[in-house]
């Protein structure tokens, strides 16, 4: 919605929206390049990411809801004391709103963003910065995503990896250990 209403303004050609979730995960700057790729108005990048930018801050949790049954998985890992982070490519203060928002702070005893360190998933370096935050050996713990980068990122990490087909992006360049085909599933893993 953020990028179709920000497309509209500069009036730019959006693309379907399956094309543009295949955009998705690699930050902002490759998401609006991609999509300015598609029309030919790379011109237009830092001007349509400024205006995306300041309405995707403002909008960010108007159409963002948790899959069904995510508050249960949730709410069950931390009741086990499942130690839980989140790690995200979209910039920390965009995932502080939508965690804060969501009311999920509390499962959580990291929240990162694609900005908190200097470099983000795929790289292993955020969730090996998380394991040893906890004194956890990479191999007790899981990388649960639903994108190629959160996969490759727990693979490097040296993580199992749960993969979440219902997510936003097929798997196209890695394999996870174990796919889920909704949240409650993920349970048959992690406990």
């Amino acid at each position: 919605m953020s990028l179709k209403h920000t497309l509209d303004n500069f009036n730019v050609f959006t693309p379907s929206l399956d094309e543009v979730k295949s955009f998705i995960g690699d930050g902002l700057a490759l998401l609006i390049e991609r999509t300015l790729n598609v029309t030919n108005q790379t011109h237009l990048k830092n001007d349509i990411m400024a205006s995306f930018m300041q309405y995707y801050k403002e909008h960010c949790t108007d159409s963002t809801l948790l899959f069904p049954g995510m508050e249960n998985v949730l709410k069950e890992l931390y009741s086990n004391n499942v130690n839980m982070a989140v790690v995200s490519n979209k910039a920390h203060h965009l995932v502080h709103i939508i965690i804060k928002e969501l009311g999920l702070y509390d499962y959580f005893k990291f929240v990162y963003g694609g900005d908190s360190f200097d470099e983000k998933k795929p790289s292993a370096k955020p969730l090996l910065n998380i394991v040893n935050s906890l004194n956890v050996m990479p191999e007790n713990s899981f990388m649960v995503g639903d994108s190629d980068n959160d996969v490759l990122a727990g693979i490097s990490a040296g993580m199992k990896t749960i993969y979440c087909s219902y997510g936003y992006a097929p798997l196209k360049k890695s394999k996870s250990d174990y796919v889920v085909d909704n949240p409650l599933d993920i349970l048959n893993f992690v406990r």
